[in-house]
């Protein structure tokens, strides 16, 4: 997406697996990444992170906010089943061979441990993600598609919700789509193409100096009207890598919530998260 927007934008690299102290300090223990950060406001999941994008770009095709709910089904089943049947589909040994070019062997232990606790939660008892089942997603795919994209002659949001899937098996894994799948394997080199735009490698203590440094942006009126606005909650993700993010709720609109965070050190912090996926309680 930040290939495709034109976007410059700044990279701080971060562990595959907690603990990741720089992530932790800007949103409060929020378990998966990527995140995004803007000053003292920082975006959780890719789904809100992309809106970020589409609004600073001017390109609301990257947007989730008004796509239809055949457009939701196909992101929820390839940001689910797809990718993690994508994940199995690797061999164990070509796994351990691209983790150790990266990570210590102690590291790629804890990361094989730490995925494999995620696998539980999203997996039902005999219902293991599969080579076989993830080669049945690429033909059901291939077949789905007839336009240049999944939904159009114009690239959408869904678009690269696959990709992401797609990727880890290619780039990650080394194993090239099936050639026989033409109008997919056409598909990936169109999205390939797109790149990842103008990055400036960054450190932590960067990214932390520059939220110190920041006041989070100001929340609109018509986001003040909840009824919990106020209070003490925790905001979670509903499906896996439940850990909990929890502050005071200053921001509600159709689409997001806001906490904000005293992080001591670092000042006042305005996490943002997206209402689909995530579960919001209020504390006692």
């Amino acid at each position: 997406m930040l290939g495709y927007s034109g976007i410059k934008w700044q990279s701080v690299l971060t562990s595959p697996m907690p603990p990741r102290p720089v992530v932790d300090a800007l949103a409060g223990g929020y378990r998966r990444i990527p995140v995004a950060q803007i000053g003292a406001d920082i975006f959780c999941d890719s789904r809100l992170i992309a809106e970020e994008i589409a609004e600073l770009a001017g390109k609301p095709e990257l947007s989730t906010k008004e796509i239809t709910d055949s457009q939701w089904r196909f992101i929820d089943h390839v940001e689910k089943e797809v990718f993690f049947a994508a994940i199995g589909s690797l061999p164990p040994k070509r796994m351990m061979k691209v983790l150790l070019t990266h990570l210590s062997p102690l590291q790629t232990i804890r990361f094989l441990w730490d995925r494999l606790g995620i696998a539980r939660e999203t997996t039902a008892d005999g219902d293991k993600p599969s080579a076989r089942q993830f080669r049945g997603h690429l033909r059901e795919l291939d077949q789905q598609l007839l336009y240049p994209f999944f939904f159009g002659n114009t690239v959408q949001h869904a678009d690269f919700a696959l990709y992401h899937a797609l990727w880890f098996v290619v780039e990650v894994g080394g194993m090239p789509l099936p050639s026989r799948l033409q109008r997919l394997g056409n598909w990936y080199q169109r999205m390939q193409k797109f790149g990842h735009g103008h990055a400036a490698a960054i450190g932590g203590k960067d990214a932390l100096a520059m939220a110190s440094a920041s006041q989070p942006r100001l929340i609109p009126q018509s986001h003040t009207v909840d009824p919990l606005i106020g209070k003490a909650v925790s905001l979670a993700p509903s499906d896996y890598a439940k850990d909990a993010v929890r502050g005071i709720l200053v921001g509600s609109s159709r689409h997001r919530w806001i906490v904000k965070r005293n992080s001591g050190k670092y000042g006042t912090l305005h996490v943002h998260f997206p209402k689909r996926g995530y579960q919001l309680n209020e504390l006692d």
